[in-house]
């Protein structure tokens, strides 16, 4: 047998699959059903309905993503000594996993949710006791055309086949065996080619098949001792813990829509409850307070047994976060109200207060979150996403994470590089063999089950697991702490850890920074019109009586979820992008009537019977920028009046639209103010300049070719600096083959840049504006099935302004913008949450050529020492930064898993903004919040009031510290204030607001008070640290 160990480990394999595996369940008895192809609430909504018609085996129905029901009716059989009953669905249960069956929900019985199927949990047990089988399975049609990688297939009608159900027995006595040698098989797979221990067991497996008599049972329990005793023979130990915890990683939304999810999460949840009652043992972790509000919702008797279940101690919440967001996309305050409205969900409703932050499927992690996990009281992160990196290794599984600010937390990636492991003897050695810590850490976590569309572990996984708890040459294996007390024992229990310092890049994936660009730019709209509606509220004259709290949760809640790791990076079928854009709308009608209802209260006070065609003006921002409206049409008007300033107006036609254009008032910066339109000119108008070839205001002269690219950009001043390289194009559109080898909307690859097209040529180039506001050439560019207009302008917008429209009608195609900025410059600037990072532009090692391209929020910086440029964007988030050419990614057409994505009309507008001096010294954070917050223009009646300009909301005495969001209290009827230190710098600054301030206290991000603040003057003054996150609790 030694000679032949190939041969003998086949007859194993052939024992284990045909005489042990392909008999432990019968051929079933079909059982009558019926279908409703419909939605109900839960099981006696169905019963009571008349929708169900018989359905046959072979039956189609749909369409894709429809919710169905199966009414299942019949009578148990005799029931065979040592079986056990199970339902089937299909004709050909096989005992495997991921194969089988073609068909996933949640079954009712008796009003309540007892189990389901799907392709990892392919059986239900049947009560033997119950002769009478009568239950319904909740399920939905799925779309079998979906893939990754290729584009989807014409989607038929009815996708989904019926193929019955059955009662079917699952043989007791033989299950046990097919467990213990499946599990000495895959045991022998870990242990060296040489090592005695493997040729022990195979020589044990060998001796099982010469015993196994199909007639004999006694044999069986022969075979089970003989594996027994083989395994106690061999003593071979680690050192290691495993802490093993049973996970569906549920995503919120991917090859399937919300509605789907909602199932699943149902599905899931009574399929870990029962398995908790056939193992008591058995812990389930689940993060996303979204779920377990869906459940709460739609299913309060299930969510009642999750609660029990985590009393029981079988079920423990983690994450902390409202849903598992993309991290790289989400905006800095979009953060925090993750982790504010996930944690206070799971501290009220299921009595939990989470300690971690729980993301093993996120797209890379910013670094700005560990000083914000600390300002939670959050202690741990784990994620094992980073092993998926294409070119470089993080070097550690257990270590601290340094943040820009120099925050610390706990980190942990789980060796198995999973969160979907399967409880092999092969996989759980390997968690110890790629544990990179050794010397400084004994424990890892270890996550296992059926995931990403739920479902979680199987009686396979938990029975597994059991035998590997006993096997020799396998860590110790905890399943009964709580993910809590791993973090709690490896951060007592480890001996000096290592730090990685910056951000967690994802070498993958990168595409997602720009796929779904329409949901981007919502994203960006949405979190900017929630930082405008929550201020207007907070210091609305009827606060706090009129604080719309739940509105603005409401809105919160939405652009939140649609921050999912598979929404807001692009990577879901199109019916969830559907989705998410009326998502969206909701949310920007909800924050726009706060934002005009709260203006025109503020207004109220104010006198506007002098005014022409009165409007009540905000914009939260300490620039001048470009307002605009588009209610008014009298060809007339000619200036804007507010308070003593006297500023021109324009009549405008872009892409389509009419609308009047004028910059921002200095009263309406921070605060409202009143204004009138007039007829007549403005006294003092702007310089301003255009000709075919050149544009020019008092900062800037832009020049251009015949066809509308830029040659050159200079200062105007006596020594006029050039910002373009000599000799080169910007603003240069660029065309990339983006043709990933596998994931479609998630990636593009290095290689792409070897295939750029520059589109060079216009099919029309002229002047369309000339004052007195602005002046603008529009230039016209086509390529294969798509067209792109471009206005460029020089205005009250700060820098150089582009606004864009593109019919985008491409296949795997990648639209980039090109500025070669005349830097001498080896890193970029780029702005994250709460701050800014520095990377290398360079591609000097396999780590920063990985990084061909990052994730920005609102601009990205080249300079040298004495200047530089900015490119600001309004909802773009991918860059391609090489030496000093800057590149901001605009559109792509991958083509799975929605071939739709992308396609369509577009506008969009970034800003290229020329400097002096470093960028902490320049305009460029003061004017990206500018150009992305809008300037609210509502129109008024003319009343009576006082003409003094409204004091401004919030001003800070540094010009460094940026006021991110203003709110009411969660508890209590303060306002809060946060700030960030943007600058990378420490000091003390004042903090004054338009009502004087009686007290003050510095809070974490939950706002519980940590220390009261001077107040002096009714300002508050305050102490900050480099990149600082600061919330402030005021009192009026």
């Amino acid at each position: 047998m030694e000679k032949h160990t190939s041969i003998t480990l086949r007859r194993i394999r052939q024992f284990i699959d045909f005489q042990l595996r392909e008999n432990l369940i019968s051929q079933p008895t079909p059982l009558p059903t019926s279908l409703a192809v419909a939605a109900f609430a839960d099981e006696s909504t169905a019963r009571k309905s008349k929708a169900f018609g018989p359905v046959s085996v072979g039956d189609t129905w749909g369409p894709a993503y429809q919710e169905g029901w199966y009414h299942i009716t019949g009578k148990l059989p005799p029931i065979p000594e040592g079986q056990a009953p199970i339902l089937v669905y299909g004709p050909n249960p096989e005992f495997k996993w991921e194969t089988h069956p073609n068909v996933e929900g949640t079954i009712w019985q008796n009003n309540t949710q007892v189990g389901g199927l799907d392709f990892g949990h392919e059986y239900f047990r049947l009560n033997p006791a119950e002769p009478k089988i009568d239950l319904l399975l909740q399920t939905y049609a799925h779309n079998k055309e979906t893939t990754v990688f290729r584009p989807e297939k014409p989607r038929t009608p009815q996708p989904e086949k019926f193929e019955g159900f059955g009662v079917a027995f699952l043989d007791e006595e033989r299950l046990p065996l097919f467990y213990d040698a499946e599990f000495a098989l895959d045991l022998l797979e870990s242990f060296d080619e040489t090592d005695p221990a493997r040729h022990l067991l195979i020589r044990t497996l060998n001796e099982v098949c010469n015993t196994f008599q199909e007639e004999n049972h006694r044999t069986w329990r022969d075979c089970r001792k003989l594996i027994k005793n083989a395994l106690g023979s061999i003593t071979t130990e680690t050192g290691h813990t495993l802490y093993a915890m049973g996970h569906a990683h549920l995503d919120t939304a991917w090859l399937w829509p919300l509605s789907v999810t909602k199932l699943k999460m149902a599905h899931t949840t009574s399929v870990q409850l029962g398995l908790a009652e056939r193992y008591p043992g058995h812990l389930y972790v689940h993060s996303q307070a979204s779920q377990y509000e869906w459940l709460e919702q739609n299913h309060p008797q299930l969510f009642d047994r999750v609660k029990k279940a985590i009393k029981a101690g079988n079920w423990e919440p983690v994450g902390s976060m409202w849903v598992e967001a993309d991290c790289n996309l989400t905006g800095g305050e979009s953060l925090v109200r993750q982790f504010l409205y996930g944690r206070q969900y799971f501290r009220e409703k299921l009595g939990v207060n989470c300690v971690d932050m729980f993301l093993p499927d996120v797209f890379g992690y910013c670094a700005a979150l560990p000083q914000i996990l600390q300002k939670f009281n959050i202690s741990a992160f784990s994620t094992q996403k980073l092993s998926w990196n294409s070119i470089n290794k993080i070097p550690h599984n257990t270590f601290w994470w340094q943040g820009i600010d120099g925050s610390k937390i706990f980190s942990h990636f789980p060796p198995a590089d999973t969160y979907i492991a399967d409880c092999s003897p092969k996989q759980i050695a390997q968690s110890v063999k790629n544990h990179r810590d050794h010397a400084r850490s004994d424990q890892s976590l270890y996550l296992f089950g059926f995931g990403d569309g739920g479902g979680g572990p199987t009686e396979w996984h938990i029975e597994r697991l059991n035998r590997a708890r006993l096997a020799p040459g396998l860590p110790m294996i905890e399943s009964k702490s709580k993910m809590r007390d791993f973090y709690k024992t490896v951060m007592e229990e480890s001996r000096d850890l290592l730090t990685w310092s910056g951000e967690l890049y994802l070498e993958f994936h990168r595409g997602t920074y720009t796929s779904q660009a329409e949901t981007k730019a919502n994203n960006r709209k949405c979190e900017f019109l929630l930082r405008d509606a929550e201020l207007l509220a907070t210091f609305d004259p009827e606060y706090p009586a009129n604080y719309p709290a739940e509105d603005l949760e409401r809105a919160w809640k939405i652009v939140l979820l649609n921050q999912f790791h598979d929404i807001i990076p692009g990577s879901s079928v199109k019916e969830v992008y559907d989705e998410a854009a009326r998502d969206y709308a909701e949310a920007i009608m909800i924050t726009q009537k706060v934002i005009n209802s709260s203006i025109k209260r503020q207004a109220a006070s104010l006198k506007t019977s002098h005014l022409n065609t009165p409007v009540a003006l905000y914009h939260q921002a300490n620039l001048e920028t470009q307002a605009e409206t588009s209610h008014l049409t009298d060809q007339t008007i000619q200036s804007i009046v507010c308070g003593s300033e006297v500023l021109p107006v324009q009549q405008v036609e872009q892409f389509g639209e009419s609308k009047l254009i004028f910059p921002t008032p200095s009263n309406a910066h921070n605060s409202v103010a009143v204004a009138g339109f007039s007829s007549e000119p403005a006294p003092n108008l702007p310089r301003l300049k255009v000709s075919n070839r050149k544009l020019e205001n008092e900062d800037w002269i832009v020049r251009f070719d015949p066809n509308g690219n830029i040659t050159s950009i200079t200062s105007q001043d006596d020594t006029p600096l050039e910002f373009i390289i000599p000799g080169r194009l910007a603003n240069l559109f660029q065309i990339l083959d983006d043709r990933p080898p596998f994931w479609d909307a998630w990636d593009t690859e290095l290689y792409a840049q070897e295939t750029v097209q520059d589109l060079t040529k216009s099919t029309s180039f002229e002047i369309v504006e000339r004052g007195p506001v602005r002046v603008a050439v529009e230039l016209t560019k086509t390529f294969g099935n798509s067209t792109i207009k471009q206005r460029i302008s020089l205005g009250p917008t700060p820098g150089i302004r582009f606004d864009t429209w593109a019919d985008w009608q491409e296949a795997h195609k990648f639209l980039k913008v090109l500025f070669p900025i005349n830097v001498n410059t080896t890193k970029a600037t780029c702005e994250i949450q709460y701050g800014h990072v520095e990377r290398p532009t360079h591609r000097n090692t396999s780590w920063e050529a990985a990084k061909f391209e990052v994730c920005a929020q609102k601009w990205v910086d080249l300079s040298e020492g004495g200047h530089g440029c900015a490119l600001i964007n309004t909802g773009k988030y991918g860059h391609d930064i090489h030496n000093s050419d800057l590149r901001l990614s605009l559109l792509r057409s991958p083509k799975a898993p929605d071939p739709t994505c992308d396609m369509g009309i577009h506008q969009f507008t970034y800003v290229l903004l020329p400097h002096f001096d470093q960028v902490p010294q320049s305009d460029v954070i003061e004017a990206a919040y500018s150009i992305n917050a809008p300037c609210h223009v509502v129109p008024i009646v003319q009343h009576e009031g006082h003409d003094i300009p409204s004091a401004p909301y919030i001003q800070t005495s540094s010009r460094n510290l940026i006021v991110e969001s203003v709110k009411k209290a969660e508890k209590s009827n303060h306002r809060i204030i946060r700030l960030y230190e943007a600058h990378n710098t420490r000091g003390h600054a004042s903090l004054h607001t338009s009502e004087p301030v009686k007290r003050a206290w510095l809070c974490d991000l939950e706002e519980n008070p940590l220390q009261e603040l001077e107040v002096a003057d009714g300002a508050v003054h305050i102490g900050y640290l480099p990149f600082e996150i600061l919330t402030v609790a005021l009192e009026h």
